[in-house]
């Protein structure tokens, strides 16, 4: 989308062409729907092994450009390759994601060309790191996440935002994170990529951006809906003796499975993967999640029973064939022999509650307002809670609310289990990441209430 827009600065000569999330990223089936009269072919975020595709395209007189960050495998001579992976790349930051890299080359073409259109595009590579959970360690990656954060002018993002009732002058990336971005891609995990593209082309004066903002909320809510039923069905079929987390469930669909996956991780604390089967019946594939200790790309990659592994050291695709289910079940299980799950909750800093107030909550906040792979939300063990009341919330039951004194409890993606358990009129201490929940009233008067509140991880009765 980013280079799409800037191109259009100097010619109406410009198409896109895409594949559905279900299809894969590979711009190989994509070949038919290139048009004839193409003279140069942009490919983003991905194709730089696709060797054979660049040599067709290039004999048919088109000028090939790929603009990616996926490891490089093989030496593509038939297009020019921007990627810093490659051999003897000196571009320092190879944490850069695919809308980075673009935004980089929109800067290159304006230097050229002496135009400054990039500077209207400049709060989407900060989105682009953040959704592609780029490293935010990475000292270019913060700088960008933060134009983004404070200088956002995308009339879409800035709807979607507002809709989605976050502060436009106090975002962080917890907001897009697990706000905004999974709202977005709910369109393309629906195979409904064209919604999302709309979306993302609209300008400031389009009538079109409340209609797309409601469709995009309304797909979100239809993935959580699913999301859930899918980890409740799936939990119970998980043998915990094993290291690896694998289920099969071929009615979620490719755009579900990475997301179910993270659930199980999360769940189980350690790697997931989630598998569809082909329609001839003789194929697995499916998405993994896996863990910081360690590369679960490099570890499929390295297995026997897998065909190919694909994406990021913690989250990307796999294939297999069917009958080699349980003896990768095995082989993974040798390959983590050593591997034990960790339960354990990590904390950053403690507090009792009548420390907790809403300068501390701000203070906190903006020390973690850019937060990501490798760079995590603060959490904080909160002490001195007494229960006094709970509620079970949400259209699936999934949000328990605990009230405590001048401080709400929240937890997300749990149960009416969990909600049982929950003691009442009880001291307790919770982990979680700490908020304050503005909420606006117009009529009949205008009011602004603000609550306390934490998003905890989970509670310890205090006996």
């Amino acid at each position: 989308m980013t280079m799409y827009k800037y191109l259009l600065n100097f010619t109406d000569e410009v198409y896109y062409v895409c594949n559905e999330r279900s299809e894969g990223h590979s711009i190989n089936n994509l070949v038919d729907t290139i048009p004839e009269s193409t003279k140069v072919l942009i490919a983003v975020d991905s194709s730089s092994n696709d060797v054979e595709t660049m040599r067709m395209l290039s004999s048919k007189g088109i000028d090939c450009l790929i603009i990616d960050h996926h490891t490089v495998t093989v030496e593509n001579p038939y297009a020019i390759l921007v990627n810093p992976q490659q051999e003897g790349c000196l571009y320092p930051n190879k944490n850069a994601c695919g809308g980075l890299l673009v935004y980089k080359v929109c800067q290159v073409i304006d230097d050229y060309m002496n135009t400054n259109y990039s500077n209207k595009l400049d709060d989407l590579p900060g989105f682009a790191l953040m959704a592609d959970m780029m490293s935010m360690m990475e000292l270019e990656n913060r700088y960008y996440a933060k134009q983004s954060l404070k200088n956002l002018h995308h009339a879409g993002l800035k709807a979607l935002f507002q809709a989605m009732n976050f502060d436009l002058a106090n975002l962080s990336a917890t907001d897009f994170l697990y706000g905004v971005s999974p709202a977005v891609t709910a369109a393309t995990r629906a195979d409904n990529i064209k919604l999302a593209i709309d979306f993302l082309m609209c300008v400031d004066d389009s009538d079109d951006i409340k209609g797309l903002t409601k469709e995009l909320i309304k797909a979100n809510e239809r993935r959580k809906e699913v999301q859930a039923e899918a980890l409740q069905a799936l939990k119970p079929l998980f043998d915990e003796s094993n290291k690896v987390v694998i289920v099969v469930d071929s009615s979620l669909g490719a755009g579900m499975n990475g997301l179910v996956a993270q659930e199980l991780s999360k769940t189980f604390n350690r790697p997931a993967i989630v598998l569809g089967v082909s329609d001839d019946g003789d194929m697995l594939k499916g998405s993994f999640r896996g863990l910081e200790d360690f590369s679960m790309l490099e570890l499929l990659d390295n297995c026997e029973n897998t065909i190919y592994a694909a994406g990021h050291d913690a989250a990307g695709g796999v294939q297999l064939l069917k009958t080699n289910l349980e003896q990768l079940q095995q082989e993974l299980n040798d390959k983590l022999s050593d591997f034990e799950a960790d339960d354990s909750l990590y904390y950053d800093l403690e507090f009792n509650l009548s420390d907790v107030n809403e300068s501390l909550i701000n203070y906190l906040n903006e020390f973690y307002r850019i937060t990501g792979n490798k760079f995590k939300q603060g959490k904080f063990l909160i002490k001195g809670l007494f229960v006094s009341d709970k509620k079970l919330m949400g259209k699936s039951a999934n949000t328990v609310k605990v009230d405590c004194d001048k401080i709400q409890l929240m937890k997300f993606k749990t149960d009416e289990e969990y909600f049982n358990s929950v003691p009442v009129f009880s001291e307790i201490e919770a982990i979680g990441s700490l908020n304050i929940n503005v909420w606006k009233v117009y009529k009949p008067k205008f009011k602004v209430t603000k609550t306390l509140q934490l998003f905890i991880d989970d509670y310890r009765e205090i006996i």
